[in-house]
């Protein structure tokens, strides 16, 4: 019975046993873990010592893990670069905290961060002798180590990140310093802070308002700066929209920070009052209510180096104002900004700007002296802004007008006395006309939407230096348009109706309608637009700069616009845009051809461009391009292209005028245009150009070649016995209806098959092809009719059929030249039929006419020998067809090759 006893006292042993075991085992774990916590951040923390130059260490990391989730970072520093003296940074302690049982029960979804606090940060910043800061070094290693961008795929849009599981009870920055130490002037330092810097945000969560509070002393031993961020109860996303700002300054000395600005600010002196309060309500996105700025900035005393004279500047800005976007209502109970010589005031109510009867009482908004190169004589670093680009007062009014039943708001600007040289697009002179007059109204009777008219006059401005528009200054161009405009729900995008537009551009009026509308946000924003322009004329060639005149200006060369180098164009640029423009315009010259009747729908979605209707006159016919597309997003060389074109009753001559310096061909042409292909360039337009021509010439001539003639000459210089060549009369007649097909293929215009026809004087065929660049490559014959022999021979054979002769037609189309002429088995037949007639005459009767029959049938043999020479160089062409097709294969099929050898490295 007492062993039963003492076992039964024992077990209160056992398990304390047990239970402080576990308590040693756990405390040597938080132990080891502490330690290889701190070896991983001490190794992580030697590779950036070795990326920024500078060594970083870490004191000490402690953990916990129960009742909360817990570490605590001590003594942490950023170290001095070469050269320096004084640590970049230094905290004391970082600590986090989280609340373990709701982390643990709700596997990771509820984070009750209980604390999370920095406290003892230091940043010094340091002037160094050679006038740069240790900040700047900095920065500028970082960006010299920083990678090259390249180009990111596009990134997969997704759900926005719901973050209603985090609860941050308390999170701040506690006893922040900022040092300014200025080193520059020698052994003696000059040292500055911003001291007691104070940043603390409480009970951060979803459906919770959030408010930011920050205090700092600024150069000054007590807390002269407030600032507070008061934000709307916030969403899951914990995406602040800001509803309050206040922002209080006491007479801040800004003349100590000078020397650790940039250098090219140069502030040498100045003082910062500010006691500012700002209701933002629905002027910022996702917010709503009025919006209220209420109170004074002041920067008085701005002294910057280089200033005209010495001159000081005073900014102040001091704002009684309210209103509400989702009304139309405003109110400038005062509203001054003075930007030393220059400022706008404003004062007045308008109410109901968005009802259909808005009331308008005493507004006005006034600029006065707004001189941009005046204000760079204060501010020496806007004049290297500003580039010499703007120069000249500015005149701003903006003031309510109408009777007490129509009553608006009248907007001017006038930039008449300005002179404006901006690089690569435009320039005037002070004086040239360029004006913007603008009346807004009440909303119409459809809800919500403002009406405006609006008239602009560029007639002072010169268009030229863009090299696109021919404008130069004094010729008319101005603008006119009326619509109403309405804003997106929620403050996000627009909606612009523009039933009514005019411009007089040069002699032209062009007349139209258009809409333009943004909706949502980010990668899913889209903009969608239409437009209906219509003009009885309108001169392209008079608007738009003539190449040929800017090389010819140039030496040669089309010069390139000045301009900045342009990042990468982004394949992805126009998603989300979706539109149509249609236009009809009575007569149109462009590029030297006059067009008339020009009708079409192009419309846009994404980066394709579709022709969905095109029509016009044009060579005397007609053209239709239904049907064509291209993207633009991919770069130039590499946009795709389709092209489908039928055209009816066009002048060869003509068409072909625009693209050869001579003329090549006469006559009439229906048909059809079928191609695609990728880029624009001759180079890449030889590589990817694909598709077919076919139609009818009807009455066609050839121009600048002979062709009977250019036979007939080698040919009578060849025969045996006195002959005469035929006339050249340098033109080549057609047949009256000749059809034709080309297959356009790696460079070269390849006939479908080959093309004949007869004329009195002979029959000719010929195939081949065409290269891009204009350059013939036909192989052919022409067959002299007998009538066409007699008068070559001068009577002396008349052949019962056709003599055919082989020749190649080479060279530009526009000279095309005549070679292969291979007149053997002609001269031969024509020898022997000579020969068979000379015979016949001489002996006479029935015997002459036996022997001119023996060698009559030789000459019949010797026909058909030319017959079979004929066809031999066709089977020679289509041997060449066959051979060119063969090659741009292998080209092809090497080229795919190369491609798969660049994709797998090899």
């Amino acid at each position: 019975m007492s062993d039963v006893v003492k076992k039964k006292r024992r077990w209160p042993y056992v398990l304390g046993g047990v239970f402080a075991l576990l308590v040693v085992v756990v405390l040597g774990v938080l132990w080891r873990l502490d330690a290889i916590l701190l070896k991983t951040a001490r190794e992580q923390a030697a590779t950036y010592s070795q990326k920024l130059g500078r060594p970083i260490e870490i004191g000490d990391i402690s953990t916990q893990l129960f009742p909360t989730v817990g570490v605590e970072v001590e003594n942490v520093s950023i170290g001095a670069a070469e050269g320096e003296e004084l640590p970049l940074a230094q905290m004391a302690s970082l600590d986090i905290s989280v609340a373990a049982g709701p982390l643990l029960s709700s596997r990771g979804k509820d984070i009750q961060v209980k604390n999370a606090e920095l406290s003892g940060l230091t940043i010094n910043v340091v002037r160094l002798a050679d006038g740069t800061t240790n900040v700047q070094r900095l920065l500028q290693r970082l960006e010299e180590q920083s990678p090259k961008e390249e180009e990111k795929p596009p990134e997969d849009e997704s759900q926005p990140t719901d973050l209603s599981g985090v609860h941050v009870e308390r999170a701040a920055l506690t006893d922040g310093t900022i040092r300014f130490v200025d080193r520059s002037g020698g052994l003696a330092a000059r040292e500055l802070a911003v001291k007691d810097l104070d940043i603390e945000v409480k009970d951060l969560r979803a459906g919770k308002p959030l408010v930011v509070d920050l205090a700092a002393a600024v150069l000054a031993d007590k807390q002269n700066l407030q600032l507070s961020l008061h934000a709307a109860p916030l969403p899951p996303t914990l995406i602040p929209t800001p509803e309050r700002v206040t922002l209080k300054a006491q007479k801040i000395d800004l003349s100590p920070l000078g020397p650790f600005l940039p250098p090219d600010v140069g502030l040498q002196a100045g003082t910062v009052d500010a006691d500012w309060k700002a209701e933002l309500g629905g002027a910022v996105p996702g917010g709503k209510g009025p919006t209220r700025l209420v109170g004074v900035i002041s920067a008085l005393g701005l002294r910057f180096a280089g200033s005209e004279g010495g001159k000081a500047l005073d900014v102040v800005l001091d704002t009684d104002v309210a209103g509400d976007l989702a009304t139309g209502d405003l109110s400038l109970d005062k509203l001054k900004l003075d930007l030393g010589p220059a400022n706008i005031t404003g004062k007045g109510q308008v109410k109901g700007l968005l009802s259909e009867k808005p009331s308008v009482q005493g507004f006005e908004l006034v600029g006065r002296n707004l001189d941009p190169a005046v204000l760079a004589e204060y501010y020496p670093p806007l004049k290297k802004q500003l580039n010499g680009m703007i120069a000249g007062p500015i005149g701003l009014e903006v003031r309510g007008s109408g009777t007490q039943d129509a009553q608006a708001i009248n907007v001017d600007v006038d930039l008449t006395p300005v002179r404006l040289r901006v690089p690569a697009q435009l320039t005037k002179n002070a004086g040239g006309a360029m004006k913007l007059t603008a009346r807004v109204a009440g909303a119409a009777a459809s809800g919500g939407a403002l009406k405006f008219d609006a008239n602009a006059d560029l007639s002072g401005v010169d268009l030229r230096p863009g090299l696109l528009v021919d404008k130069s200054p004094g010729q008319r161009m101005d603008f006119a348009v009326a619509g109403t405009y309405a804003p997106g729900k929620g403050g996000a995008g627009m909606k612009v109706e523009v039933p009514k537009m005019t411009a007089h551009v040069l002699e032209d009026t062009v007349t139209g309608s258009a809409s333009f509308a943004l909706a949502g946000q980010g990668k899913k924003q889209t903009t969608t637009f239409s437009a209906d322009v219509k003009a009885n004329k309108l001169d392209a060639d008079a608007l738009l700069f003539d190449e040929k005149e800017l090389a010819a200006r140039n030496g040669g060369t089309v010069p390139a616009p000045e301009s900045a180098e342009l990042p990468p164009e982004d394949p992805a640029r126009f998603n989300g845009y979706r539109g149509d423009i249609r236009f009809a315009v009575g007569a149109l010259r462009y590029s030297e051809m006059d067009l008339s009747n020009v009708t079409g729908v192009i419309k846009m979605t994404d980066d394709l461009i579709s022709v969905e209707k095109f029509s016009s006159g044009v060579f005397g016919g007609k053209v239709a391009a239904d049907g064509t597309t291209i993207r633009l997003g991919p770069a130039a060389a590499q946009r795709p292209f389709e092209a489908k074109v039928k055209v009816d009753g066009v002048q060869v001559a003509q068409a072909l005028a625009q693209a050869t310096p001579q003329k090549v061909m006469t006559g009439t042409f229906n048909g059809n245009v079928d191609v695609k292909g990728i880029g624009y360039t001759p180079e890449k337009l030889k590589e990817t150009l694909l598709g077919g021509i076919s139609g009818n010439i009807l009455g066609g001539t050839l121009l600048g070649k002979d062709l009977v003639a250019s036979v007939s000459e080698p040919l009578a210089k060849a025969l045996p016995f006195a002959s005469k060549a035929l006339k050249s009369g340098e033109v080549t007649s057609l047949s009256e209806n000749l059809p034709f097909g080309v297959q356009i293929k790696n460079g070269v215009a390849q006939l479908s098959k080959p093309i004949t026809w007869t004329r009195p004087e002979a029959a000719m065929s010929f195939d081949g092809g065409i290269k891009l660049d204009g350059t013939l490559d036909l192989i052919g014959s022409v067959a002299l009719t007998p009538s066409t022999v007699k008068t070559l021979t001068l009577g002396k054979v008349t052949p019962p059929s056709d003599i055919p002769v082989g020749l190649k037609l080479t060279g530009p189309a526009w000279k095309p030249e005549v070679t292969g002429v291979d007149v053997k088995p002609a001269v031969t037949t024509l020898a022997k039929l000579a020969a068979s007639s000379l015979a016949g005459n001489l002996i006479g009767g029935k015997r002459g006419e036996q022997v001119q029959q023996v060698i009559e049938g030789g000459e019949a043999k010797l026909r058909a020998d030319a017959e079979v020479k004929r066809k031999e160089l066709e089977a020679k062409a289509a041997e060449e067809k066959a051979r060119l097709e063969a090659e741009a294969k292998k080209r092809a099929e090497e080229e795919a090759k190369k491609r798969l050898r660049g994709i797998f490295g090899k």
